[in-house]
């Protein structure tokens, strides 16, 4: 008798025989959707052409990344323990970026008396 292959809730298995559709589903709107706030992000920080902009911008990026990770892991390019740390890494990424992005903002409002 073979092993039960599953799905842990929230993380890939390298494994898999079969895609759990609703896996699949829920990746392809997070891609849409990140996809899309991407967008905008990018095409305000054209627009506004500041640091803190391009930063936002940046951590914005790592939602579209994690989308990636998780589809790369899905069909077995990565292997669990990749995934976990390449997941990891982009939750630090996008809480740096963000942080520095309100800093650079507080700066620049501060130094010139300019919002942005």
């Amino acid at each position: 008798m073979s092993p039960v292959r599953r799905l842990v809730p929230l993380h890939a298995a390298r494994d898999l025989v079969v895609a759990d559709p609703l896996l699949l589903a829920v990746l392809a709107v997070a891609g849409v959707g990140a996809s899309v706030v991407l967008g905008l992000a990018l095409a305000v920080f054209v627009r506004r052409r500041s640091q803190s902009y391009l930063l936002v911008t940046l951590a914005v990026a790592t939602l579209l990344a994690r989308t990636v990770v998780a589809s790369l892991s899905l069909n077995g390019t990565l292997s669990p323990s990749t995934h976990h740390l390449a997941e990891h890494g982009l939750d630090v990424a996008m809480v740096a970026l963000v942080v520095a992005a309100v800093y650079s903002a507080r700066r620049v409002e501060r130094g010139g008396g300019v919002r942005e």
